[in-house]
């Protein structure tokens, strides 16, 4: 015999009966008229047995008892839940009769109800998918009932989980209802935290604004249970409608109760799996949405444009310098640097636009937006206004550019890769033209960016392979007209293209980290091949800020130079102003242990980009290198000379020398010997030369004096 809930009590026992203090009957349902006492009905229960469950009822207690039944019973046990019910002040007992292996026949199918339920839990099983089988379960187990599941969101809003027979435009009706004090059964369930029994969905005030949708569908009464979790705060409701005016029965009060704390776990688990998805979403420096939010938001951002039509913008931003500033200054500004960034980014953003942190200095804007050009550059604009004035990184302030890619979702396009792929070539082609600098994707970008990119996979090759040359630069004591060394620049053959440019490759490697494999082998090319020139003859290497940074850069210069049998002062190391100027604690360690080694420091394209001249007290270095810039002015703008003069005088004040760059005419020359310029370099004495060449340039007709 299969048990279930429309077969609760028998012809022997009515479902629902009263009792008196004393035992009488008072009544019974569906019985009426029946008479007698609850010792006729349950011949095993002893007046001391009635006197116990008496005195728990009169304490507000329920009370359960398993008895034998009556001799028309045949001998069969039945299972009583007696419950205290207080009548204007009478109190009486209400007791709900169940055949005792159908009550136990109802316990195991609920226990492997729970079984299952909990298995799909620990699963990680879909919650609706839990929800809607938990549901079809109850309701083999109750054919009459249709039962329901519905979520509480955090704005106090119903949301349907389950609900297998009942109609999908009730379910759509009652998505989004606010829970209230007369918001029908379930919302009131919800808003008070407690059962709420409707017996008559026809006539009980909480149904006022609902019974013209339910009584249409056959739903006449309505019992739903708050689902709490462990906090006690409401998360859903679990409740079953009726075919008829009624309220539930100890049964259904029973299977409720397992139910309701069923639910509690499979929510509470699916609320955990959010909270662990949201974490792992969000970037923990910065506050945003980090790489995995970006994809999950935009793809169903993607999917809503596709559908509605509604336009798509999608912003990529890279902070120029910023690698730089986190390696000079140290990785505790670059963390404050990229808080700074996502608070100003963060303000200029409208009610509809979204923010990620991709990774590094990378991040991304969303936006509904058209793809009017002039529209999506104005934004732009906005974004580089944010960062006009410096970034405080105290003690330190400095100054961040950034680069912006801007691309559009493609009418009825709801593809993110090419989308990415898009905001990628228009960002490439913004940071390939300078900083602060925005472009909008057009088609026309493809194809000169996948060649660049061509040009970044070959130069990654040919570091490999070690294909790339380093040439010398005669460098000239202007006073003696001897050269005085060489500076070492790379050079690059390309097997197809022919010779590359260092202005076209050099940043290449510096944004890809290549530089530090680079500058690494024209350190050891260049002190092998200096040990060969004359004794008297110094050779020049210019560091990448990435090359300063790296942990055992001051060992690879000692060992490069002790390697190739080079005396340290033969060595000149040359770094840029903006290096010079990060007053970076470990950069400055490093440089003031290889000046003791004897390795000279200079600073190379002295009066571009920076102001202050503090850092020439701060550190002691042996000459600096006056632009090119400046040099190719002389004679044609009196500022240049000015500024030359005093770059000039000033280093021979600080004790140091000074190397002209891109001397190119004699009137130069003459003009920089006249102000007591110590070295010079350029067209005038020499191009830049194979190692093998250098012996031959030395000794003999192109060799030029000055004199």
């Amino acid at each position: 015999m299969t048990a279930n809930l429309a077969r609760t009590g028998s012809a022997q026992f009515p479902p629902v009966s009263a009792f008196d203090a004393d035992g009488s009957l008072l009544g019974a349902s569906p019985v009426p008229g029946m008479s007698g006492s609850v010792f006729d009905l349950l011949p095993g229960l002893t007046p001391d047995g009635w006197a116990d469950v008496w005195s728990r009822l009169a304490v507000g207690s329920e009370v359960r008892r398993r008895t034998s039944a009556d001799a028309g019973a045949a001998g069969r046990s039945v299972e009583v839940r007696f419950r205290p019910l207080d009548l204007g002040g009478r109190r009486i007992a209400l007791a709900e009769f169940l055949e005792a292996a159908e009550a136990d026949e109802i316990r195991n199918r609920l226990r492997d109800i729970q079984q299952t339920v909990l298995e799909a839990v620990a699963m990680s099983m879909p919650l609706r998918d839990i929800m809607d089988m938990l549901c079809r379960r109850i309701e083999d187990l109750a054919p009459r009932v249709a039962v329901s599941v519905l979520s509480v969101d955090e704005t106090g809003h119903l949301r349907p989980l389950a609900g297998p027979r009942l109609p999908d435009a009730y379910h759509s009706a009652i998505d989004g209802i606010q829970i209230g004090p007369m918001a029908g059964s379930c919302g009131t369930a919800a808003w008070r935290g407690e059962p709420v029994e409707v017996t008559d969905i026809a006539t009980d005030p909480l149904w006022a604004g609902g019974r013209a949708l339910a009584l249409p569908l056959g739903l006449r009464a309505c019992w739903s249970s708050p689902i709490k979790n462990a906090e006690g705060r409401v998360v859903g409701t679990f409740a079953f409608y009726y075919d008829t005016p009624r309220g539930p029965d100890r049964t259904e009060r029973e299977v409720v109760a397992t139910c309701v704390n069923l639910c509690a776990i499979a929510i509470e688990h699916e609320e955990a799996r959010q909270r662990i998805r949201a974490l792992a979403r969000l970037d923990s420096l910065t506050g945003l949405q980090n790489r995995l939010g970006f994809q999950h938001d935009m793809t169903a951002l993607l999917e809503r444009s596709a559908r509605d039509g509604a336009p798509c913008a999608l912003y990529f931003l890279d902070f120029d310098d910023f690698k730089i500033v986190n390696d000079t200054l140290g990785h505790w500004a670059g963390d404050l640097a990229l808080r700074e960034i996502a608070q100003r980014l963060s303000r200029v953003l409208g009610d509809n636009d979204r923010i990620y942190r991709l990774g590094g200095d990378e991040f991304a804007i969303a936006r509904i937006a058209g793809g009017d050009e002039d529209e999506l550059l104005a934004f732009a604009q906005r974004i580089l206004g944010a960062f006009a004035t410096p970034l405080l990184l105290s003690p330190h302030e400095v100054r961040m550019s950034v680069s912006i890619g801007i691309a559009c979702a493609e009418p009825g396009d709801h593809n993110l890769a090419d989308l990415l792929k898009r905001s990628d070539y228009a960002l490439y082609r913004a940071k390939s033209e300078g900083h602060g600098v925005c472009r909008v994707f057009d088609r026309k970008m493809a194809e000169t960016i996948e060649s660049a990119r061509a040009l970044q996979r070959d130069l990654a090759e040919a570091v490999a392979a070690g294909a790339l040359e380093v040439h010398y630069q005669p460098i000239v004591d202007l006073a003696g007209g001897n050269v005085s060394g060489f500076e070492a620049l790379l050079r690059w053959t390309h097997p197809i293209r022919g010779p590359i440019p260092p202005s076209e490759f050099i940043p290449v490697a510096e944004r890809t980290g290549l530089i530090v494999a680079l500058g690494g082998l024209v350190l050891r090319r260049a002190c092998r091949d200096a040990a060969s020139w004359p004794s008297h003859m110094r050779v020049s290497v210019n560091l990448s800020p990435v090359q300063l940074v790296q942990p055992n850069f001051v060992f690879d210069v000692v060992d490069a130079v002790r390697s190739a049998g080079l005396t340290p002062g033969r060595l000149d190391l040359e770094i840029t102003e903006s290096v010079a100027l990060a007053e970076n604690t470990a950069t400055r360690n490093a440089l003031g242990q290889l000046r003791a080694f004897g390795v000279g420091i200079s600073l190379d394209d002295f009066g571009i980009g920076y102001s202050s001249l503090s850092y020439l007290r701060s550190f002691p270095f042996d000459r600096i290198k006056i632009d090119m810039s400046f040099i190719r002015d002389l004679g044609h703008k009196e500022d240049a000379a000015t500024i030359v003069r005093a770059a000039i005088g000033l280093a021979r004040a600080l004790g140091m020398k000074t190397t002209a760059e891109g001397i190119e005419t004699d009137a130069q020359q003459s003009w920089l010997l006249a102000e007591a310029c110590t070295e010079g370099q350029g067209y005038l004495f020499g191009r830049a030369m194979p190692a093998a060449a250098v012996r031959g340039f030395l000794s003999g007709a192109h060799r030029r004096r000055i004199g």
